[in-house]
Order: structure tokens, then sequence, then C-alpha cells
């Protein structure tokens, strides 16, 4: 009898601890953009394909899974992302590409003082779209020729890059709308991400547009981590960027096979 009171009495104080155990689980609001980034990311709105998202959703989900994080994802344009970065809203935000600035609202994984490449969730480059028979043109060095200002997506970083070239971008919600400015001659050219551009170019919508060579800029792209978060729990955050990069080098090529398809 003795023996199963106490059987009993720690029975029932391990389903006592259970609600605390369970509280314990670590847990992380991440958030991404709302607009297609094939294959990175797929749909362009709030909802989240559960079969084929895209590479980075599955990275982060796969690595979050394996370090036993539960994780509430959510879309929404990458200029909240930001925002709801800095002020805590959310606890991490992806994918972002490393400018200096950027370090005011959130933390990327580093090496050093520079990031740190081999921790990167992705590696994409932007290009200079324009009208056929524009002279416009991009030699790797200099933009030339330029009637107007660069049509960028609002937030991205490539309009801080041109900035700092001396050259005048026009901001605008999505890549299909500053592709319709160009079309129509409202914008001189456009700079975009080019599996954005080349996937307007594929719709057929915009059959007067073409895309220059070489790409204006080639960067990593990073999962970023907001300063209370890296503040309270920074051993989480470096499990998480290292994960996410043991993952993508196991499971790039198939990730890639994946939505080749």
């Amino acid at each position: 009898m003795r023996a199963l009171r106490g059987w009993t009495i720690a029975a029932g104080f391990a389903v006592a601890l259970l609600p605390t155990l369970a509280a314990a689980a670590e847990s992380m609001r991440i958030a991404f953009e709302d607009a297609e980034l094939p294959p990175f990311y797929l749909g362009s709105t709030a909802e989240i394909d559960p079969v084929k998202p895209g590479i980075s959703v599955e990275l982060v989900k796969m690595a979050a899974a394996q370090l036993g994080i539960d994780i509430k994802l959510t879309r929404m344009p990458w200029v909240r992302c930001q925002a709801a970065l800095k002020q805590g809203q959310v606890d991490a935000i992806f994918q972002g590409s490393y400018r200096e600035e950027r370090r005011e609202i959130g933390v990327y994984p580093m090496a050093g003082d520079k990031p740190d490449h081999a921790r990167r969730i992705a590696t994409v480059s932007y290009s200079l779209f324009r009208q056929k028979g524009n002279k416009v043109s991009w030699d790797g060095k200099m933009v030339s020729d330029l009637n107007g200002p660069v049509g960028v997506p609002n937030g991205y970083s490539i309009g801080g890059d041109l900035k700092d070239k001396g050259i005048a971008v026009e901001l605008a919600q999505n890549s299909r709308i500053n592709f319709t400015k160009l079309s129509l001659g409202r914008v001189g050219a456009v700079a975009t991400l080019d599996v954005t551009g080349e996937d307007l170019l594929a719709s057929g919508a915009f059959p007067t547009l073409e895309k220059l060579s070489p790409p204006l800029v080639t960067k990593d792209y990073f999962v970023m981590v907001s300063h209370r978060f890296y503040g309270e729990k920074p051993e989480v955050a470096e499990k998480l960027w290292a994960k996410i990069a043991q993952l993508r080098e196991a499971k790039g090529a198939e990730l890639n096979r994946k939505y080749a398809e």
C-alpha cells in the first residue's frame, strides 16, 4: 500500500509538472514578406502553402523543429517586417541582406565585424531591367544613359545601394508595379531581385522589357533576430543560425530539385 501510495504521489507530481515543462518549451514569432520570391517563398498573400511554401520557409521550419523551437510564422509587407522586428513585435524575420543601418533594427549572425557568410540562409542577385531599345546600360561599375529614376520595391536594400551611387530611386509596393511603370515610361529602369524579375518576364505580361547583365550585386541573405530576443536568449539565436546553415548545406540540393519541378 505504501509503495502504491508513493507511486501515486510521484505520478501526480509528474503530471503537475507537465504544464510547466510545456511552458518551458522555446517559442519564436517569425515574420517574412507577403510577396512571392521563388523559390525562397511562394505565394503573395498572408497564407502559407503547407506543401510548397518555399526553400527558405522550409529551412526555417526544419531548423526550428530539430531544435525543439515552436515557431509561429507570419507574412506581412517587408517594411512592416522590419518595423515589427525593431519594435520587438516579432522575434525574427527572414530574409534580409546586410546593411550597416539595419543593425539598429535587429541582429545578424556575425563573424567579427562582418555578417557570417557561412550562416546565411540564401544568396540572391539583383539586376537592372529596361525597356527594349532603351540605351540605359550597366557595365558592372556604372549605370549609363539613365533617363529617370530607377524603380525599386519599398524597403529593399538595393534602393540604398543605388542611392549610395548617386542614382535617384522611386519606391513602389512591389516589382510588378515597378514593371508596369517601366512599361509606361514612368521610370528609367527597374532594379529588383533576379528571380522576381525573371518570373515577371516569363509571365508574358511585360514583353517590351528585358534584363541587363551582369547583375547589379549579389548578396547573402540572413535570418535577423530582434535585439530584445537576442539580449534575452542569445544561445537560441546562435543555435538557429547554425542549424539553418547546416540544413542549407545538407538539404539544399534536395530542396532545389523539389522547387525546380
